[in-house]
């Protein structure tokens, strides 16, 4: 069932994205321009990126005169922008939280509601683990900090329900691009022959490529009997260790080097842990069982296509 008919030029879709110029938000960006959508970015700072001609910066909700039909919320501090300290931890915490409120005070003061409201969240969620396969109804195996920011930032999303709006949590895996995101963080060392594996490496990394998340957020938006938590993650998680010899393999490089934990918490403090040496096997299952196709299914397929 769709909930979106085409549009004519004066009653085109209005979409609002937080984080509209990070990684995915550019993406989305691009893609709804294609489609002629009207799109809005709340953002508190004004952007050199190129943007398309449609798309609207703005930094107070209250002055916005046209309705949203779709929100997408994925405004937060970038985890890898700084080493972890309690400090920085609070200021990830609370630029999801905060922006989260934000964008729920909106809903809950408008007079014509959006139709369904799309807000990030991540598969930290889970907690880790080396065996145990995670779905959407999987609970979470303990609590550390990834896990307490999801679970509150997707709490702070759903309260979106309590105005009539449909709310999908975005689940989102490691997310593969060629123009940001983890990837382009790998792609120095890599290419000069230093690409590692960390730890035991059997620690899994469930990604996805930049393709398929823009693909499965445009299918949740026009889905109207779809709603709560998806994972945004490839059908076929990896290790690390198997990450590293396809990635390696894709730029023709050696991958026989291997950074212990005890080094790589040195160099990376306490967002090792959190992020490189630990991460669980989350499987796609309630967008695959509605009945969204996956562009790029395997590692070898996504990078082939990004390094095209």
């Amino acid at each position: 069932m769709f909930l979106f008919k085409s549009m004519g030029v004066k009653d085109r879709m209005h979409v609002l994205i937080t984080g509209g110029t990070g990684f995915i938000g550019l993406a989305l960006c691009e893609y709804f321009a294609k489609m002629g959508y009207s799109i809005s970015i709340l953002t508190r700072n004004s952007t050199n990126k190129a943007l398309p001609a449609n798309v609207t910066l703005m930094n107070d909700l209250s002055l916005n005169e046209h309705p949203f039909d779709v929100i997408i919320n994925l405004a937060g501090e970038p985890l890898s922008k700084k080493r972890w300290n309690g400090a920085f931890k609070q200021k990830i915490y609370d630029s999801r939280i905060n922006m989260t409120n934000l964008v729920i005070d909106y809903i809950k003061q408008c007079p014509v509601k959006p139709k369904v409201l799309l807000s990030a969240s991540a598969i930290g969620f889970y907690g880790d683990s080396l065996d145990e396969i995670f779905n959407e109804e999987s609970e979470p195996t303990h609590q550390t900090f990834s896990q307490k920011l999801c679970h509150d930032w997707e709490e702070g999303a759903l309260q979106a329900q309590k105005y009539g709006v449909r709310v999908c949590i975005l689940r989102l895996g490691v997310v593969l691009g060629k123009h940001g995101g983890a990837l382009a963080e790998m792609l120095i060392p890599f290419k000069l022959g230093l690409g590692a594996t960390l730890g035991h490496s059997k620690q899994w990394m469930s990604w996805v490529h930049l393709n398929d998340v823009v693909g499965m957020i445009d299918f949740l938006m026009h889905h109207s009997d779809l709603n709560g938590p998806f994972n945004l993650t490839a059908p076929a998680p990896v290790t690390n260790k198997e990450f590293t010899k396809t990635l390696a393999t894709q730029l023709k490089r050696p991958s026989f080097l291997n950074m212990p934990a005890c080094i790589t918490k040195i160099v990376f403090g306490e967002m090792a842990d959190s992020l490189l040496l630990s991460g669980q096997n989350v499987i796609p299952y309630r967008i695959r069982n509605a009945g969204y196709i996956f562009k790029h299914p395997t590692l070898k397929n996504a990078l082939a296509t990004i390094f095209k």
